[in-house]
């Protein structure tokens, strides 16, 4: 079946780690001028919130608590879709193959499919738009149908992605495929800024399954209808610029010390400008605010977050 989503130009970029002369990771150094205003702005959210951005022309980087894990919610569905790519790419999967939407099929709310009645047939492009634009968890399931959870993890554990993990389908709490401890802490799944940040760099430079599965990963990232957190900081002029993001909002699965739960908030990027191309995770938990509107503190704090980002890198 023939692919309709829209071409996107992505050059190929070389994985950039800095190493010292003995083959040693570089020890960190002290954070920049704009990682100090970074941190001066989430010194003030009320929850925990870490970011990573990596420049994928220059390789600078710009961390703070980058390498904290967080639950994901549905930012772990970047995962999902990478597999499902990698699958359709080796001729595993075909992009056209149809799967019929059953009334036990549908899990949450106020997403298309349930909608739909049963009986409905779909490709399994039909779904790959959906989990992401409109992160449809009935749309998750079934594509998890197709590839397996465990098969998601092997994908990550490729990749050195060893913080990132899918624990099972959407709605099934408790009832993990994989690590049912880290499933009872992080729900759906777990990642950290550094690693969701990483995910989205081999999505977007083709090393997973190829230039043709990373034009289709980031046109369909493009059909994001969530732009409230990294995408609403930057410039409003954005004819010349392209964000393709994932984002995740869900409550934390267990209490902090005072009983409070609070919630989970996440949006990772790609994001190309006039001066060259960039990705950003900003990942966030115990949130305070659990007002479901754009004023959100943690869609806002992400929003200038994403800005200063924006101006240290374009």
């Amino acid at each position: 079946m023939s692919r309709s989503f829209p071409a996107i130009a992505v050059p190929l970029l070389a994985a950039s780690l800095v190493i010292s002369l003995d083959g040693a990771a570089a020890p960190p150094s002290a954070p920049s001028r704009v990682e100090k205003r970074l941190e001066r702005r989430i010194s003030s959210f009320r929850g925990e919130m870490g970011l990573y951005a990596l420049n994928l022309e220059t390789g600078k980087t710009l961390a703070v608590n980058a390498d904290a894990r967080f639950p994901a919610a549905s930012v772990i569905k970047l995962a999902v879709m990478a597999e499902v790519e990698r699958r359709i790419a080796e001729g595993t999967l075909d992009f056209g193959a149809s799967v019929t939407l059953r009334e036990a099929d549908k899990v949450g709310e106020g997403t298309p499919l349930n909608a739909l009645h049963a009986g409905v047939v779909l490709t399994v492009a039909d779904l790959l738009r959906l989990m992401i634009g409109w992160s449809d968890n009935t749309a998750t399931n079934l594509l998890l149908g197709l590839v397996g959870t465990r098969s998601v993890n092997a994908l990550l554990d490729t990749h050195g992605l060893g913080k990132t993990r899918l624990y099972r389908p959407t709605f099934r709490d408790g009832k993990a495929d994989v690590l049912p401890e880290e499933e009872r802490e992080y729900g759906l799944g777990s990642t950290t800024p550094r690693e969701a940040a990483e995910l989205m760099a081999r999505i977007a430079d083709g090393r997973i399954g190829g230039k043709g599965a990373a034009e289709e990963m980031l046109a369909i990232l493009a059909t994001q209808q969530d732009r409230a957190m990294i995408p609403r900081g930057l410039p409003r002029t954005r004819a010349a610029i392209l964000v393709g993001n994932k984002t995740g909002w869900d409550a934390e699965k267990r209490p902090d010390a005072l009983g409070v739960r609070g919630e989970v908030r996440g949006d990772v990027a790609f994001v190309k400008g006039p001066r060259g191309r960039y990705v950003l995770a900003i990942l966030a938990r115990r949130v305070a605010d659990t007002e479901p509107g754009p004023d959100n503190e943690a869609l806002r704090t992400g929003a200038d977050l994403s800005r200063i980002v924006w101006d240290a890198f374009q």
